[in-house]
């Protein structure tokens, strides 16, 4: 009964030329990769309303991509991988990318022909290891493979997905020499869909950054963050993409804030690199990492750089500069420049 009441009404508003023509039904079909008969649908809904019929079209219409994979050895041994990317179907803009490469097996039941969100989540729940170095090559190599205009074309399907596959097998076998099996599955998806997926709710909690730092101005003192370069060391340094929370390392602070400025001069006046603990490793967007190091409960350095560079690390804390009576040196200098920043602020 149902079916009959809409298709009358669909011959009753064909009847009233409310209803555009088949050419530009399949027209908007084949821009929108909405089917003709939905399209249909939307503007018996809509009443013949062209700007609600947009606005529908808009929230229903495939709007993203989402490329989901998984890399599976040959010979047994070697590394296993999984990696999700969306990203803007139209602009190719990624929005979110995750990967896991380690000698851990995936488990038999897993497919990539499940949905980008349980794909997506598997990837972050992981609690294994990561292959670091691995995982850097692979990154860098779907980074390359997947620019703007070849995510466009998967969300056209203008490109073949197995062209695609043997594209990661060959640059897999190039660079980190391993013979695998690369499996990926293309998904499209709306609007509505991607605000209710894990990364939709993410936009919708997450304050504009300028307006979070407006709102900490107007509380008055919470932190103070301090611009920071990290020492090098090419011999005996640690990559940063593999710095770990606790470890120990060596920097510059070049933060023009005027207690920046302070706190190296009593540094290098006492002839004292300053080193401070990981508080967190972050990679952006960008592919860069952003670490956070601890100075005190109220004062943090922060430095970003990219994950091959080898920083100066202090690997026992034994190593450290006994002369000074480093943490004597440093609580100083903390509660002198915290006392200072109190004051000045009245």
């Amino acid at each position: 009964m149902g079916d009959l009441e809409k298709s009358q009404k669909i011959e009753g508003i064909e009847g009233n030329e409310k209803l555009p023509n088949e050419t530009l039904i399949q027209l908007l079909s084949n821009q929108t990769g909405v089917s003709a008969e939905e399209i249909k649908s939307i503007f018996v809904q809509s009443e013949g309303n062209i700007q609600k019929v947009i606005e529908i079209i808009k929230e229903v219409a495939p709007s993203y991509v989402a490329i989901k994979g998984k890399l599976q050895p040959r010979r047994k041994g070697e590394l296993n991988g999984v990696f999700c990317l969306v990203a803007r179907g139209v602009t190719g803009e990624i929005l979110a990318y995750e990967s896991w490469i380690g000698s851990k097996d995936l488990p038999e039941d897993f497919d990539v022909k499940a949905t980008w969100e349980s794909v997506y989540s598997y990837i972050i729940s992981r609690k294994d290891v990561h292959d670091n170095y691995a995982k850097r090559q692979f990154d860098k190599i779907i980074d390359r493979l997947f620019p703007h205009t070849t995510l466009n074309k998967l969300f056209t399907s203008h490109i073949n997905v197995e062209e695609v596959q043997r594209n990661i097998t060959r640059e897999i076998g190039d660079i980190l020499r391993f013979d695998t099996v690369v499996e990926i599955n293309v998904e499209k998806f709306n609007e509505i869909r991607y605000m209710l997926s894990p990364l939709g709710k993410k936009t919708e909690e997450e304050p504009d950054l300028e307006e979070k730092q407006q709102e900490e101005a107007n509380v008055g003192f919470q932190s103070i963050s301090l611009a920071c370069v990290p020492r090098l060391d090419a011999v005996k340094g640690k990559p940063v993409a593999d710095l770990q929370e606790g470890d120990m390392v060596e920097v510059a602070i070049t933060s023009n804030n005027p207690l920046g400025k302070f706190m190296n001069r009593l540094f290098a006046k006492n002839d004292v690199n300053p080193k401070f603990k990981v508080k967190s490793l972050q990679q952006l967007p960008s592919g860069e990492y952003l670490v956070r190091l601890h100075i005190s409960d109220d004062i943090e350095g922060i430095f970003k750089s990219s994950g091959e560079l080898k920083v100066s690390v202090i690997a026992d804390e034994r190593e450290l500069p006994k002369r000074a009576n480093y943490y004597i040196f440093v609580s100083i200098i903390l509660f002198v420049v915290l006392f200072l920043y109190l004051v000045f602020r009245r």
